[in-house]
């Protein structure tokens, strides 16, 4: 029997004639070829189903080997040094979650170092593309590949984007024994999971500040693993990460904006209420799919979108960002939005710097510069500063308002938080009362409790 890797599958050639697959793990027969085929994630399982059945095979070409290049030593903190032990002894395979600026990419690059593999990082955005070439560049004086940016570089150690990852991962699927995945919690929904199915290294570790629950989790724990190590923000904050005090403003509408906030919400209120009756255990997905289908629905959904809108930037919110710019002038501070649309006008209400998708990486990579030398004393932002992105000197954020829950939460706050001697950092929060920004806040900063656990 021949086993060949075949566009992210194993293909398994010149069968014996009394060779029976019925029970090989994940094989299956497949009639466009006339041979069986298995995904290329099972790779390990098959190798050893063959072993224990003791029918000989010749294995697939074996993935790159690393060819002795020097690192740098890697001291990693305690908690660093304890996942990695719990990463370990879970087999080489699992998700480790830790608070943003708390080092994650120096615990991958320590998981390459000891363990001698081949390694491919993905990542999800060329910004953070950038940030882990540089970071290896600082430890391993090796040549190191790329995929992503216009440019497909192959070496034992490789960082790709996720894009970049989903549409080669036909030819580099075979080429790695370890495969580490930034922000994985972007899989595990069905959107560029294949990804993951299309390699066969057996090693596999997730990196994330805030892990998947529910269903994505168990995707997630086949894709790459269960959660083996979690801390959360409140587990470091005021040791290894800066102190910091949250502060929530909670403020009023004006007679005009409560006016016309009462009549979309009854818009959408009505039709929301009538659905969850009927589903309650149905997911806001399950309703948008619902609500397109009638006209009613597809008001509701637009009034839904209306009362977004009207609470991006409210009367009370524009004076509260004013005073708040003003007391801390002399600090350097973050301002997080819902969207582009209310970053742009906090940029040209109060002359601040806008880091959109739409800002180039020279443009926004100057301005991050800027920033740190105090010529700059404050960015806005509505996406691009939530994942990865080092910003620093920051000691200040301002929450004008969030789209993606707890998740995105998280990783604002984790802005502030990489220490500085005598740092003390402050989140203010700008909630609009007896809104539905109310329940979002409290929902949100849940991801900020001690949630400190290991699975063993």
């Amino acid at each position: 029997m021949t086993l060949r890797f075949d566009r992210g599958t194993i293909l398994l050639t010149d069968l014996p004639d009394d060779c029976d697959l019925a029970a090989a793990p994940g094989v299956v027969w497949d009639p466009r070829v006339g041979v069986h085929r298995a995904p290329a994630i099972g790779y390990r399982a098959l190798k050893r189903w063959l072993v224990e059945s003791g029918i000989r095979f010749q294995d697939i070409t074996p993935p790159l080997r690393p060819t002795g290049e020097a690192w740098s030593a890697i001291d990693l903190r305690p908690y660093q040094e304890a996942a990695l032990a719990a990463w370990e002894l879970g087999h080489r395979r699992g998700v480790v979650a830790l608070p943003t600026g708390s080092g994650k990419t120096l615990l991958a690059l320590a998981a390459v170092q000891r363990t001698g593999l081949s390694a491919l990082c993905l990542v999800p955005t060329r910004v953070l593309l950038d940030q882990w070439l540089r970071e290896i560049d600082r430890l391993h004086r090796g040549p190191v590949g790329c995929y992503g940016d216009g440019v497909r570089q192959l070496h034992p150690l490789t960082v790709a984007t996720f894009e970049s990852a989903y549409r080669h991962m036909t030819h580099l699927g075979d080429r790695f024994d370890l495969l580490i995945v930034d922000e994985v919690h972007h899989f595990g929904g069905g959107l560029r999971d294949e990804a993951l199915e299309m390699a066969i290294a057996g090693a596999r570790l997730g990196l994330t500040a805030t892990p998947a629950r529910g269903t994505a989790a168990a995707r997630l724990a086949e894709l790459v693993g269960p959660t083996l190590f979690e801390l959360a923000v409140g587990d470091l904050a005021g040791g290894f990460l800066a102190s910091f005090d949250a502060v929530t403003l909670h403020l009023d509408l004006s007679s005009e904006e409560r006016a016309a906030y009462t009549g979309l919400s009854s818009v959408f209120q009505g039709f929301y209420a009538e659905f969850r009756r009927a589903a309650p255990e149905a997911t806001w997905m399950d309703f948008t799919v619902h609500a397109a289908r009638a006209p009613e629905g597809r008001r509701a959904l637009a009034a839904w979108r209306q009362m977004r809108r009207l609470l991006a930037f409210t009367l009370a919110k524009r004076r509260a960002l004013a005073s708040l710019l003003e007391r801390h002038r002399s600090s350097r501070v973050l301002i997080f939005t819902a969207d582009n649309e209310t970053a742009y006008a906090i940029a040209r209400e109060h002359l601040v710097m806008p880091l959109t998708c739409d800002i180039g990486r020279r443009e926004r990579d100057a301005a991050l510069e800027r920033f740190r030398l105090g010529d700059l004393r404050a960015l806005v932002s509505a996406r691009v500063l939530n994942e990865g992105l080092d910003v620093p000197d920051a000691d200040v954020a301002v929450i004008v308002g969030g789209a993606l829950g707890e998740r995105e939460h998280v990783q604002r706050v984790g802005r502030l938080l990489r220490p500085g001697e005598g740092k003390r950092a402050t989140v203010y929060e700008l909630v609009t009362r007896h809104t539905m920004e109310v329940g979002q806040a409290r929902r949100r900063r849940q991801g900020l409790a001690t949630r400190r656990s290991a699975q063993l």
